[in-house]
């Protein structure tokens, strides 16, 4: 017992004198950092910050060398915020998090200081440079998130971190708006970086077609996504798409005047442009100028003859102004001969409409043989018609219910 209690007396004290002070030096953190010993380097600098003797003249303003300790803080903890080495990595659960603030702080006391770094031969090396290389280690593990991974939202955390060093950076700013914040379902984020792209003179139109994106699908604002597409317009009017967006944000917005505008115009010109002239036709009926549209769906069909939405479009005007006469001659009674020649009048009016629907429905059904609801309507109208002329009609009657019961659809 006697000798182990020497033994520990021995030893105790020689432990202790092993244990080496450690004193505030930004030179040694610095020499620590270089030789990637993050370890010794970060309790340097931990004790040198917290050093108020060093951090602190003798009048109560931050010491000459203040910002460098802060500045040298920020890379050291941002090493082991990048570092591969497990056992470093370990040393802050949140290094990045102090890096910034250390950063923040150099930045705040050393206002125009270029450099508190230095190669190994003792030449300056720019924060500008070290910002940049630090940006490039984040922006490579962004990247390998975002393509490899799929991890959007690892990869727009990795893309914030490159901003931080370099923000004025307008390639990071528009692949930061345009895909990596989108992607992560930061669309607030994606708007700032895209408008601070755009503000910086960023000329690349994906940041204006993911801004009126954004604005038109993600946020349904689309006021905003008017004002997006409207500048798109101004700034590249050449190009078709833009002046889509612009309609697409009237047409959102209820503004159908100004869709129709736009829209005629795409119409004029292109003369073989079929689908705008059915656009516009739908345009028309929502601006209640249903003649107009009648000719617009026509001015499609004759480009294309075999164009089954205008098709179907007239197919149903023509059988709804069927339902209006019939509802107009429903309210007339027969108590007197003029309400009775009136009812005639509107009766044979039906026939005549209920003819012009019949190639409109008949035309869809052979584009579309199968399609429930032109199958429907054609019924509908050859059930009408056989009322005034059964020997044409119901012949075609027989034969679309024989064809709809083969459908597995409900025929009377």
């Amino acid at each position: 017992m006697k000798k182990t209690a020497i033994a520990l007396l021995l030893f105790f004290p020689l432990a202790m004198m092993a244990q080496k002070e450690i004193k505030p030096s930004t030179s040694k953190a610095e020499k620590a950092l270089k030789a990637g010993k993050f370890d010794e380097a970060k309790s340097i600098i931990d004790v040198t910050v917290a050093s108020q003797e060093f951090m602190v003249d003798k009048k109560g303003n931050p010491s000459k060398n203040a910002a460098k300790a802060w500045y040298l803080k920020g890379l050291i903890y941002a090493g082991i915020d990048t570092t591969k080495e497990a056992k470093f990595k370990s040393l802050e659960a949140e290094p990045y998090k102090i890096a910034v603030e250390a950063f923040n702080k150099s930045k705040e006391i050393g206002k125009g200081e270029i450099s508190y770094f230095s190669d190994d031969s003792g030449f300056p090396i720019l924060n500008s440079q070290l910002d940049n290389k630090l940006a490039q280690t984040y922006l490579n593990v962004s990247l390998k998130s975002f393509q490899e991974e799929k991890d959007y939202k690892k990869a727009y955390a990795n893309m914030e971190k490159v901003l931080y060093f370099i923000p004025n950076d307008t390639t990071m700013l528009m692949n930061a708006g345009v895909f990596f914040a989108p992607q992560a379902q930061e669309y607030d984020k994606a708007i700032e970086y895209l408008n601070s792209y755009l503000a910086k003179g960023g000329k690349n139109t994906d940041a204006g077609i993911q801004l009126y994106s954004i604005y038109s699908i993600n946020k349904k604002d689309y006021e905003k996504s008017l004002a997006v597409a409207q500048d798109l317009s101004a700034k590249f009017p050449t190009n078709k798409n833009f002046a889509d967006f612009e309609m697409d944000a009237y047409i959102k917005l209820d503004r159908m005047k100004e869709a129709k505008a736009l829209m005629l115009k795409k119409v004029q010109a292109d003369p073989s442009d079929a689908l705008s002239r059915y656009f516009l036709g739908n345009m028309s009926i929502k601006t209640n100028e249903l003649d107009e549209a009648k000719k617009w769906f026509t001015e499609a069909i004759k480009i294309d003859a075999n164009h089954y939405d205008s098709y179907a479009s007239l197919a149903d005007m023509s059988y709804k102004e069927v339902r209006a006469i019939r509802e107009q001659r429903n309210e007339i009674g027969t108590a007197k001969d003029a309400d009775v020649k009136k009812r005639q009048e509107l009766f044979m009016k039906i026939e005549a409409k209920l003819k012009e629907s019949v190639p409109y429905w008949e035309k869809c059904e052979s584009l579309k043989p199968d399609e429930e609801s032109v199958l429907y309507g054609l019924l509908s109208v050859y059930g009408d018609l056989a009322n005034y002329d059964e020997a044409t009609y119901n012949p075609k009657l027989d034969r679309l219910k024989k064809k709809m019961k083969s459908l597995k659809l409900e025929v009377d």
